[in-house]
């Protein structure tokens, strides 16, 4: 180990695995530089924080901003250690990059260093996307005109019913699954006799459950015939499930060699799966179905590797998925005057002068600074109170709906694992319950692991209370949404929900959200604060320092990688060859 990556362990901005494919490098490759080997014990950390790549011009920055002690010497000039890298065996430079998986670390043409292995999850994704772009159903059917629709979720439908791929974006509100679940309509009526097999997915339990939620309630409305009303599904899966991945081998039922069993495939929340699963599911898709991705670009992207939706968004803008590509920029959710409408642009585009002003002004909205943590217990547990005094599993469920309380963090005083515990204490104390009991009526629960056996999954919320007999149990909506109960000791892992994450909160909606920032902190970005306050159907109250919030959202979260330079390159290749 060189004394630099000795000191990065040391300080903490490096973790030992890093640094070990490092050493690793240096023993496979002979003479390899200690450059080279900085180059690939940093990138294994770029993937660990989310990006899919390390960007040499901006790498000085990314590491001092990772939790570290002191600051890390300065890095190697971004050109100079370009050239060495290019001279190292252990590096192969773009293109030579595409003649054979031969050296383990990737040199593309902007300055950014890969593992071998995400460049070629970059690679084949975009090559499978901009095949399936160029791609035609056949005979292109006539645009369908459907009732309801403005102009933008009618050009959806057209896009979907004439291509192969299909990316609709927009924010919350903005009719995502609304026009999802026509185009689905507009498909089976194309197809005539055949009938369609179709798929819905999600990234995560909670997800699915909102999907399947929307488009039983849209199915309600559109009075479609049963034959064609029954093609369409009116449940979901996540998109773990869909392939078949097994958790133990990381090996999925379905892939290229054994496509997925469907005609039409749609995934929402696509801002949450990240880059090696994206990869896996398109390549799964077979060549004569539609894919259709759903999804918000300016919400969190996914906590694994890779920002997907933002690349696709940008290859779009760019050109190569533009013909591709429909944002509905209309939102249903928040009236022309709404200031929670309001509120989340002023976020997602940076201007934080115009958020405060919103917070102070406007209806609906509160910005309370956190000095008196025991008066926002007090206040989050009454809001928990329905909840306890539900006559049923099914209301109490119901109740849980109408208010949450969301952290930026994970730890710390402001963390949901300390709220969730003081609500949870105080919520005890106000009825009666000991202190130390840890089932009791009206206690709400996380599942935090999938469990596909007892139809569980990350994400999902559930509510203890009693049954018939007087027996608690654990009680989640099903399918139908009917709830259903589950011993305790069945339960997967799990933890308390009276205060979540944003992170965990996402895809999911409440009428009102109490949102905690907690002290400045790298996590606290615009995308965080944007997916936290669109959370909210009705109102939201921010506790947080105007100071800290200001600071979090002009710091705009980005994820390093080539996916939408990728594309870009894919195109230009098809384009050349269909030339030829």
């Amino acid at each position: 180990m060189s004394d630099r990556l000795a000191s990065l362990v040391q300080s903490g901005h490096l973790r030992r695995v890093d640094v070990a494919l490092g050493d690793w490098v240096v023993r496979a490759f002979p003479g390899t530089p200690p450059e080279v080997a900085l180059a690939a014990a940093l990138a294994a950390r770029a993937v660990a924080d989310g990006h899919s790549a390390l960007a040499l011009d901006r790498a000085q920055a990314w590491l001092e901003g990772l939790d570290g002690e002191g600051k890390p010497e300065p890095l190697p000039a971004p050109a100079a250690w370009c050239g060495v890298l290019r001279a190292a065996a252990a590096v192969q430079a773009y293109p030579n990059a595409l003649a054979g998986a031969v050296a383990p670390l990737v040199l593309d043409p902007q300055r950014r260093v890969y593992l071998r292995r995400y460049f070629e999850y970059e690679r084949q994704l975009a090559g499978a996307l901009v095949q399936r772009a160029r791609a035609t159903p056949g005979a292109t059917p006539a645009p369908t005109a459907t009732d309801g629709l403005d102009a933008a979720q009618q050009q959806a439908i057209d896009t979907a019913l004439s291509g192969r791929f299909t990316l609709i974006t927009g924010g919350p509100g903005s009719g995502k699954t609304y026009s999802v679940v026509r185009l689905l309509a507009a498909l089976v009526a194309q197809a005539h006799a055949a009938p369609l097999r179709i798929a819905l997915s999600a990234p995560t339990g909670k997800a699915a459950a909102r999907l399947c939620e929307t488009v039983r309630a849209q199915l309600g409305r559109l009075h479609l015939p049963v034959s064609a009303a029954e093609q369409i599904p009116t449940t979901a899966s996540t998109v773990h499930r869909l392939l078949g991945l097994n958790p133990a081998t990381a090996r999925a039922r379905f892939d290229a060699a054994a496509p997925l069993p469907f005609d039409v495939i749609v995934v929402d929340e696509v801002s949450m799966v990240d880059l090696p699963l994206m990869t896996r599911l398109v390549a799964a898709v077979p060549d004569s179905a539609r894919l259709i991705l759903l999804g918000d670009p300016d919400q969190l992207s996914a906590v694994e590797a890779g920002d997907v939706l933002g690349a696709l968004v940008a290859a779009a803008h760019a050109g190569p998925l533009r013909a591709c590509h429909v944002a509905l920029t209309r939102g249903h959710r928040f009236g022309a005057d709404s200031a929670l409408g309001a509120l989340a642009r002023a976020i997602a585009t940076g201007n934080a002068d115009a958020a405060l002003a919103i917070c102070t002004h406007g209806p609906g909205i509160s910005l309370v600074e956190p000095a008196q943590r025991t008066a926002f217990i007090t206040a989050a547990a009454a809001a928990y109170t329905p909840v306890l005094d539900a006559a049923d599993a099914a209301q109490a469920l119901r109740a849980a709906r109408a208010f949450r309380v969301l952290t930026a963090l994970r730890r710390g005083p402001s963390g949901c694992v300390a709220l969730d515990r003081a609500i949870a204490a105080h919520l005890q104390r106000a009825s009666g319950i000991a202190a130390d009991a840890r089932w009791w009526r009206g206690r709400l629960l996380l599942v935090t692991a999938n469990r596909p056996e007892l139809g569980l999954f990350n994400g999902d919320t559930g509510v203890v209370w009693p049954d018939a007999d007087g027996i608690l149990k654990a009680w989640f909506a099903g399918a139908d949404g009917t709830p259903r109960p589950l011993a305790p000791a069945a339960l997967p892992p799990h933890e308390g929900a009276f205060a979540l994450t944003v992170h965990k909160a996402q895809g999911s909606e409440f009428d009102r959200v109490a949102l905690v920032t907690g002290p400045d902190s790298a996590v606290l970005t615009r995308q965080l604060l944007y997916t936290g306050v669109t959370r909210a159907r009705e109102r939201v109250q921010l506790y947080a320092d105007p100071a800290v919030l200001h600071a979090g959202i002009e710091r705009n979260a980005t994820r390093f990688g080539g996916l939408a330079d990728r594309i870009g390159e894919a195109a230009r290749t098809a384009t050349v060859t269909s030339a030829e």
